[in-house]
């Protein structure tokens, strides 16, 4: 009595798990919802080697959790990070997670307009006859935010790093007459 029960049991569960096989496999692949992140990866990532579930679990969750209202983000591999780049709020945005899926750094990229009031004045002050025309902002954990801003003059472009209200001139060119 006891193998009949066992016996049955057994066919059961096989037949079960068959028919939702079979049930699964007969779903078109439209009907399935696949999270905008996920069809990013996949369109992005364009090398044969690489497919979208080999970026890192943990560095979309902190993506997700750090960029909620973020929709048409494109990943992007390398051999020691991941790379996702969008554009929000007129401001282009590059975030790095290493392999293992935690934040690196943070780069934005944007105008005069944007940049804070207490950077724009450490720059005015002393460049005071040229033009920004661009300002990267890098962010890393536990550093200091790091401004690089393009100056543009007469006759020369200057890039600056400003960092904790230190105005450092980095690059200079003299521009083609």
């Amino acid at each position: 009595m006891k193998t009949k029960f066992i016996i049955a049991f057994i066919g059961i569960a096989v037949a079960f798990s068959t028919i939702a096989k079979a049930q699964f496999a007969f779903v078109e692949p439209s009907k399935r919802v696949v999270p905008a992140y996920l069809r990013t990866v996949r369109e992005s990532v364009t090398t044969e080697s690489s497919y979208y579930n080999n970026i890192s679990t943990r560095a979309i969750r902190n993506f997700v959790a750090d960029f909620p209202e973020v929709s048409n983000e494109n990943w992007f591999c390398t051999q020691d990070l991941f790379v996702a780049t969008f554009t929000l709020n007129d401001i282009s945005y590059r975030v790095d997670y290493d392999r293992t899926g935690s934040w690196i750094e943070t780069f934005r990229i944007y105008d005069e307009a944007k940049l804070p009031l207490d950077v724009w004045q450490a720059v005015k002050s002393s460049y005071y006859d040229y033009t920004i025309y661009q300002v990267q902002e890098i962010e890393q954990p536990h550093q200091p935010i790091v401004y690089v801003v393009h100056l543009d003059g007469k006759k020369k472009l200057i890039n600056l790093q400003v960092c904790n209200g230190a105005v450092y001139e980095w690059q200079k060119f003299k521009k083609p007459k």
